[in-house]
Order: structure tokens, then sequence, then C-alpha cells
């Protein structure tokens, strides 16, 4: 299910990068977030996010992609507390800081 997490196209896919700073400031410095703070970034990002996730991940099984069937029923049970949300947020957060590490190069 997280390989589909890792592939699937998010172009279009809404996020506010503000809730993720804290996240991407992490990922930035080489720490690993809390808990605490993956759960409370996961939960915001996903108030925004989770309705074009589920989307693409319904087109994904549209397309017979493997693990999307699996995604979309921990979309369904979860929500943003699924392993699926908080894969799709750590990504979206991983893209932001690499934009910021290319501003600083």
């Amino acid at each position: 299910m997280l390989e589909l997490a890792a592939t699937i196209d998010l172009d279009g896919v809404p996020f506010c990068g503000l809730c993720l700073m804290d996240r991407t400031e992490e990922i930035l410095h080489g720490r690993k977030p809390s808990r605490a703070l993956v759960k409370r970034t996961t939960d915001w990002v996903w108030m925004e996010s989770g309705k074009a996730v589920r989307e693409v991940v319904v087109r994904a099984r549209m397309e017979e992609r493997p693990f999307a069937e699996e995604a979309l029923r921990d979309i369904d049970l979860n929500g943003w507390r699924g392993a699926f949300a908080e894969a799709i947020v750590l990504r979206l957060a991983h893209q932001l800081a690499d934009r910021f590490g290319a501003y600083s190069d």
C-alpha cells in the first residue's frame, strides 16, 4: 500500500504548505519528527488534501494499480489516522523540502 503512496500522481492535490512547515523543517535538518508532529501534520494537511487524494486512489483502482484497493480501504476506514495518509503527507513534506533545498543552493 505504501508503494502506491510513493508513486501516485499528486499534481493537482491541494495542500497547505504552512501546515507542512514543521515537518518540512525536520526533513531539511535530517531529524526524525516526533509521533505527535506526524499526527498533527497529517491531520492538518488531510483536511485539505484527503478528498483529492481519495479521488486519485479511486482512479488508481480503476487502472488496477497494485495496492490501490488496500489504500482505498485504509482511507475509508482510518482517514487521516491511517498509514496511507501519513505516507502521502510525508511525501508532500519531502517534495516541499526538495523545493526549499533547491532555492538554498
